[in-house]
């Protein structure tokens, strides 16, 4: 008798509980609808503006290596240096093809 009474109601709450869920879902579907979507636009600013900030470090970065380089070609130019000109690669072929004009060489004759 304890097993019957222990039981009874149980299948009725749990079906009125669903019912509820049912009800609140169909009569409220496009206010979940609009919340899920402003979660998901929430979210997806969140990751553009990561990625935004993360674009500006490296564009930064970028910007004072491109005027390191170009503050080193502006000494080497100022002290009559062809790497100012040429760039490194291109002083040493620029000295293999004229020789003449490497200022080593007219240092030592």
């Amino acid at each position: 008798m304890s097993k019957s009474k222990a039981s009874s109601g149980g299948g009725l709450g749990a079906l009125l509980a669903v019912a509820l869920v049912i009800w609140v879902i169909v009569k409220l579907f496009w206010w979940l609808v609009g919340a899920a979507a402003l979660v998901g636009l929430f979210f997806l600013a969140r990751a553009i503006a990561r990625e935004s900030s993360k674009r500006a470090e490296l564009k930064a970065a970028h910007r004072a290596a491109v005027a390191a380089r170009a503050d080193q070609q502006h000494t080497w130019v100022l002290q009559g240096d062809d790497r100012g000109i040429y760039g490194v690669e291109g002083a040493e072929l620029m000295h293999y093809i004229y020789p003449a004009l490497n200022p080593r060489r007219r240092g030592a004759a």
